[in-house]
Parts: C-alpha cells; structure tokens; sequence
C-alpha cells in the first residue's frame, strides 16, 4: 500500500510552522522525506509520507511535567 504523500506546505499547514521550518527537519533527517526528480530539494520536489507526519509527532512528545 503506498502512503498518502503530503508536500511541505502541507506539513507546514499541519504543524503551524514556516515551509521552511518543514525543509530543515527533512534535510536534517529528523522527518522522512522524498525528493521527487532530479537535482537539489526544492519546492515543488519534496513529498512527505503521511506516516513520517506521524512518526516525527511521536518522537517528540514531552513527558508530563517536563514541558519548560
């Protein structure tokens, strides 16, 4: 079964973060992506699983009474 793809406006929209915000995860590795065709990462060629969403959400849960 292939995954729901998602761009990085839409994980942007999902979070309520900047596009960029969403880029950086990715090219950092800490969120799943797939670059779509050749060449450098750019807008219109990053596609993110709706399961990475969900995988990166899970990572970073803050335990009870440790939020600053």
């Amino acid at each position: 079964m292939i995954d729901e793809l998602l761009t990085a406006d839409q994980v942007a929209a999902l979070f309520k973060v900047h596009v960029t915000t969403v880029y950086r995860l990715a090219t950092s590795g800490r969120l799943r992506a797939h670059r779509i065709g050749e060449g450098e990462v750019s807008r219109r060629g990053l596609r993110i699983p709706r399961s990475a969403v969900n995988e990166y959400l899970n990572g970073t849960i803050i335990e009870s009474g440790k939020a600053a």
